[in-house]
Parts: C-alpha cells; structure tokens; sequence
C-alpha cells in the first residue's frame, strides 16, 4: 500500500493531548530528554549501543500529534535514525511504542551494490 492510500484511509479524528515531555528510557537503556513546543519535539538521544562499545548522544528533533509521535537523531557519525509511533497503556504505564528505521552512510564506490545493506529497522518501547 502506498503512504498516500494509507493516509486517505485515516479518519480525521484528533486524537486526545499527550504530554511527551521529560525523559524516557528504552529497553537497552537509551535515554531521550524531550521537550514539546506546540506539536514539534526536541532534544537529546543517548544511546546506550554504539559500534564503539560506549554510548552516543544526538540532536533530536520531531512532530507529536495527540498520542502520535515522530523524531528523528542525526548522529555524530555518518547516521541517522527515525522513529514513529504512539502512546499505548502496558500495566496502567504510559509506553511509546514505536518502529524504528536508521539510514548509515555508504561510500558512494559502493552504493550500486551495498546501498539498502545500510538500512536498518526494528521497534523501541520507551517507558518515562
């Protein structure tokens, strides 16, 4: 299904005001600051899992819509990582729960073959 099929089939419901500021933490123990200014995020990700063993931080920026949320981190590396998602009930916690994709950096020599092998996806719960 194409972006655009999927959203025709959206119902123009707004959904109820969640409040997304402060920290959240995720299962591998990577943090998010983030703080709210109408319906557009910032803040900082540190990840507690690097390629070098030890954490990294990034800028993070994004949109919230009621419960619905989007940011995105550039990394200090040749990275960057989306998430989208929304605020679900898990044992009476608030738990985003969202779907992750990261694109890394390919040397252009290798992106005729090696390019898609730089797209990585899984899913993140981040509990406050």
């Amino acid at each position: 299904m194409t972006h655009e099929k999927a959203l025709a089939k959206t119902e123009a419901i707004a959904g109820a005001a969640f409040d997304f500021n402060g920290t959240w933490m995720n299962q591998y123990g990577s943090r998010m600051e983030l703080k709210v200014s109408g319906q557009t995020l910032a803040g900082i990700y540190e990840s507690a899992v690097s390629s070098s063993g030890s954490a990294i931080k990034g800028q993070l920026s994004g949109f919230i819509n009621g419960d619905l949320i989007t940011f995105s981190v550039n990394w200090p590396t040749a990275a960057i990582t989306s998430w989208v998602g929304q605020v679900i009930k898990d044992g009476g916690n608030d738990v985003i729960a969202t779907l992750w994709q990261m694109a890394a950096n390919v040397p252009d020599a290798d992106e005729p073959t090696g390019l898609w092998q730089s797209i990585h996806a899984g899913t993140d719960r981040f509990c406050r």
